[in-house]
């Protein structure tokens, strides 16, 4: 529900009273005075102030020297850099007793959420898991976007 404020007794809102006719102007005598006191004061810090400018040489760059479309958002890279980390750490290795790392990992995320209120211990295997998967994905990812954005601008050869 909506309500409009209330007004006072001098018709604003929220009984705020408005100003006098007049009490804002200062008249022109008053003004001029009060200017011509304080030129010498503003004089003198305009003095002051412009001998202890300093003396730098400035150089300007010209053009625009970053892309503003730096990002270049395209999912081409992405996609590529989750497979290409995703199916190789699925092959099954002699180190994880012929058991591939995905495996690994989701098998203990598993586990896990068996006993799901609790979470995983600070020596638990997940974190093992979890953090070297996640590594080597985002690695994978970067060197994807990297890759394809230099072949795009021809860094590697002919395009």
């Amino acid at each position: 529900f909506f309500s409009y404020p209330q007004r006072g007794h001098t018709g604003t809102p929220r009984g705020r009273r408005t100003p006098r006719r007049g009490a804002g102007k200062m008249n022109a005598v008053a003004t001029k005075a009060k200017c011509r006191a304080a030129a010498p004061r503003l004089a003198h810090r305009t003095a002051g102030a412009s001998s202890r400018v300093s003396r730098r040489r400035v150089t300007a760059m010209a053009g625009d020297t970053f892309p503003r479309n730096w990002l270049k958002f395209n999912t081409f890279p992405l996609f590529t850099g989750y497979l290409g980390w995703t199916l190789p750490s699925c092959i099954p290795v002699g180190s994880y007793g012929n058991a591939s790392l995905f495996s690994k990992m989701l098998g203990s995320i598993g586990s896990e959420l068996a006993h799901f209120p609790t979470g995983p211990g600070v020596k638990d295997e997940f974190w093992l898991y979890m953090i070297t998967w996640h590594i080597g994905l985002f690695l994978t990812i970067t060197l994807s976007k990297i890759g394809y954005e230099g072949y795009k601008e021809g860094y590697f050869g002919k395009k």
